[in-house]
């Protein structure tokens, strides 16, 4: 195959219009000017140049082959003004994934406000509860909850969240069984998130006390959404992210009980291939989404 080192100078000769001026161009001696058009002319096993002691032009074929060697350099000088345009300003396709609770909890709040700031930024959002192989399907980033798996990815810490014990006052308000202590779980309707742990038992702590509780859930289920609705239909108690239950709570559909013990918290993170990590479309919506999420 022809060095296309060979071809753009020979092309630079033309368009200098000597070897010297070339060279000069170029930073390299004359002679090695000279010898890569020589083996370029070889390679080829054509004459390119007309050479005399004061001035050189065109074959005929020299010529055709000049304009090939120029359209080439064009589309190369483009394409590395496409790519300095890239690297300096966030536009494209963004290919995120999520789980279906992260998605519609954490991230849909601010998807139409970071487009409306980044509009040469194209979103590709995909949600589901399937680990997804980033490298293997093309995706820039996933967002994720709680312990990570080793691997080769990036990951930038988002923010922390704590769980909570939430049920709803319906619920409460037709309980009979008190509700004091962690241990009075025991005696309550609970609704367990089956996916973190295969244990039905709670860790909760106040201050430097810590319990576990186990538990006897009345319904077990591996989607914090549908534990959130359970919860607000009345079905019992449950703990969840407090992300997933800020409207709810608001509206008053759900309250927080034994407000005084909390629950582990919970990182949330970015994770990519570290080959994407210095896209601006990427680092541009992992700011504004880490900035979002901690106010």
């Amino acid at each position: 195959m022809t060095d296309l080192n060979d071809m753009m100078v020979f092309a630079t000769v033309v368009n200098s219009g000597s070897f010297t001026a070339a060279a000069e161009e170029f930073g390299l001696p004359k002679s090695n000017i000279s010898r890569k058009v020589t083996r370029l002319e070889d390679k080829l096993g054509i004459k390119l140049l007309e050479r005399s002691t004061r001035s050189q032009h065109l074959t005929e074929i020299g010529q055709v082959y000049f304009e090939y060697c120029q359209r080439i350099m064009d589309e190369i000088q483009g394409a590395e003004e496409s790519v300095e345009g890239l690297m300096s300003a966030p536009r494209g396709t963004l290919k995120i994934c999520a789980s279906i609770t992260v998605g519609q909890c954490l991230l849909s709040p601010h998807l139409a406000p970071f487009k409306k700031a980044y509009p040469e930024v194209h979103l590709d959002i995909h949600l589901t509860n399937r680990r997804v192989d980033l490298i293997e399907e093309g995706f820039d980033a996933a967002i994720r909850v709680g312990t990570l798996e080793d691997s080769s990815l990036i990951a930038k810490r988002l923010c922390k969240r704590e769980l909570f014990l939430f049920a709803s006052p319906d619920y409460l308000a037709t309980s009979n069984i008190p509700l004091a202590e962690p241990s009075d779980l025991k005696q309550h309707d609970c609704l367990f998130m089956s996916a973190t742990n295969p244990k039905p038992q709670w860790h909760l702590k106040s201050g430097k006390e810590s319990q576990t509780i186990i538990i006897a859930p009345t319904i077990r289920c591996d989607d914090f959404t549908v534990l959130r609705q359970l919860a607000i239909d009345g079905a019992g108690i449950t703990k969840l992210p407090s992300y997933i239950c800020e409207k709810a709570v608001k509206d008053g559909k759900l309250v927080r009980v034994l407000d005084q013990w909390i629950s582990e918290s919970v990182d949330i993170y970015a994770l990519y291939p570290s080959h994407k990590g210095a896209t601006p479309k990427l680092r541009v919506f992992l700011d504004y989404l880490k900035h979002q999420i901690t106010l």
